[in-house]
């Protein structure tokens, strides 16, 4: 059997080409094309926002300050990625996340130190609820005094310390005694403090805050899982509902030629309010 070439028509790819329906179609690719870049270009920009905030964590030292009203603040850019990468980042703040249980959202970690001296701690005694019980005889040599030593802060922040106090009889004439020990037997604290993150200046930031006087943070790490790369994060994000609003897209559809008195298709813009969007 002969072979057949079917030859190109060349005529009808150069109408076609300059035709009104094959400018509609490009335009169409072109805006397609633009919307695809444009989409990378967001992506990129959303890449280098969060590579930029852990180069600041990675460099970043631990910051203090005292408020005008006495409150001590303390505050550290913190890490943004995904689990699998944070140990690139800090391996010791990523194994305290691997050994969590559940699907960690953020995890912070802080090393608090308390020092007062004595200066200090009288500034905040309780004179009215000052307990030192009277002096009770142990043995021929040993006597005990019990006590209670409050100390407030303010409303929310105290210190409660119990103890007692043995003293010895060296010798009873002259009377000579001595101390032999002081030990407490029990302590209740309250420490108000607040704890959280915070943006400042496009930084990512967890921070300590508290009146607690001689109260200073000694490091401070946070971390935040990648909201990209997190399912319940996207979970709680604004979701699809009844009427959306308007948008603007491309669309074809059949329709009617008046003027030729047939149909075709018919491919352009579309302004189109959204009943529900999936």
């Amino acid at each position: 059997m002969a072979d057949v070439t079917k030859k190109i028509d060349w005529t009808k790819i150069f109408t076609f080409i300059k035709s009104r329906v094959f400018t509609i179609i490009l335009i169409i690719g072109l805006i397609m094309f633009s919307a695809w870049q444009w989409s990378k270009i967001e992506d990129l920009k959303n890449q280098k926002t969060i590579s930029d905030q852990n180069i600041i964590a990675l460099t970043d030292t631990l910051h203090e300050k005292i408020k005008e009203n006495g409150e001590y603040i303390a505050w550290k850019a913190i890490y943004i990625s995904k689990i699998k990468d944070l140990s690139d980042l800090n391996e010791n703040l990523s194994k305290k996340v691997k050994a969590q249980e559940g699907d960690i959202i953020t995890l912070n970690e802080a090393v608090i130190r308390i020092q007062q001296d004595s200066a200090m701690l009288a500034k905040y005694l309780s004179e009215k609820d000052k307990l030192i019980q009277r002096i009770t005889q142990i043995d021929d040599h040993t006597y005990l005094a019990a006590w209670t030593l409050p100390y407030k802060y303010d409303s929310l922040n105290f210190d409660i310390f119990y103890g007692k106090t043995y003293i010895g009889v060296v010798n009873k004439d002259p009377l000579e005694l001595a101390h032999v020990n002081t030990e407490i037997i029990k302590r209740i604290s309250q420490i108000d403090l607040v704890f959280g993150e915070r943006v400042v200046k496009n930084q990512y930031q967890v921070y300590v805050q508290s009146v607690y006087p001689g109260l200073t943070v000694k490091s401070l790490n946070g971390f935040m899982t990648d909201p990209n790369d997190n399912k319940y994060i996207k979970s709680l994000m604004k979701k699809e509902h009844w009427l959306q609003g308007f948008s603007v897209g491309l669309g074809a559809t059949t329709g009617f030629n008046i003027t030729t008195g047939k149909y075709g298709l018919v491919i352009g813009p579309t302004v189109v309010w959204n009943i529900y969007t999936f």
